[in-house]
């Protein structure tokens, strides 16, 4: 996939639209938890108040006062005005802050902006139900091709992708996943494009897939919501190779799924 520019972001649009966010910044008290919407772009910038210092706390630098802290501040501000019609989603901070581990800022929001522009990222951060269907879909196909028994556990406790799929997605796994082990699957995932997003998520069910048939429905979504810090790359990977997508084409499955969903909404006819 690779990210590349097609948005043609430069750093003079970066420092222009910093300088934006910087500006309705001002005009912002302190954040109150309780007060902060999705539908303008200064609730925007009071949420990313309150997610900077979630960011990866254990690294002590996405924090106030912390190195990184107004560099993370400032893409995600910047972002939020380049892209009102997405705004700010929580989740946004751990992938920018990825970047910025890795490059300078106007870097960083080059690939942020164009990352978040992708089909499968600009429908889950824009909530586009549709679509994230036909992604929910297209898993479960795989799911139940790859680990039917887990598959038939999860439908009999009503364990469906959304409780554990669209975290993972929102964060591209760097909240769920190590820090290292995020950055590998995010290597592959620049390489092979969205399908190995779902391709991890069916070696995490795999790795884990004994455990989880124990488990009822609570205790399923708590272990998903919260994997295991000890979770090792090389056994993460051993399980993601095991994954057989290869039969069935991501795309083609996924516009088939897309179809269907669409046809039912509109009281079309379904055809094979």
């Amino acid at each position: 996939m690779a990210i590349g520019n097609e948005l043609n972001i430069t750093d003079e649009l970066f420092e222009i639209f910093k300088e934006r966010a910087r500006d309705t910044l001002k005009s912002i008290k302190e954040p109150d938890a309780e007060k902060v919407h999705k539908a303008s772009r200064e609730s925007s910038m009071e949420l990313i108040k309150l997610d900077v210092s979630r960011t990866f706390p254990h690294l002590c630098i996405f924090q106030k006062g912390g190195p990184y802290h107004n560099m993370l501040h400032s893409i995600l501000g910047a972002y939020a005005c380049y892209r009102p019609d997405v705004g700010y989603v929580q989740g946004m901070s751990f992938i920018a802050a990825v970047f910025l581990l890795n490059l300078e800022p106007p870097n960083a929001f080059l690939c942020f902006s164009n990352l978040m522009n992708k089909p499968c990222q600009m429908a889950f951060f824009r909530l586009d139900q549709t679509i994230m269907q036909a992604y929910f879909a297209t898993f479960e196909e795989y799911f139940q091709d790859n680990l039917p028994q887990l598959f038939v556990h999860f439908e009999e406790l009503e364990v469906t992708p959304d409780l554990y799929i669209i975290d993972w997605m929102y964060t591209l796994y760097s909240k769920s996943l190590p820090l290292d082990v995020a950055c590998r699957v995010w290597d592959v995932f620049f390489r092979d494009g969205e399908e190995f997003l779902f391709r991890t998520a069916l070696g995490i069910l795999q790795l884990y897939r004994n455990i989880l048939l124990e488990m009822d429905f609570i205790h399923i979504a708590q272990f998903l919501t919260k994997l295991p810090e000890t979770i090792a790359s090389g056994s993460l990977f051993k399980s993601i190779a095991a994954i057989d997508i290869h039969q069935k084409k991501f795309g083609h499955v996924l516009a088939s799924h897309l179809t269907r969903i669409q046809q039912q909404q509109t009281g079309g006819t379904v055809t094979e």
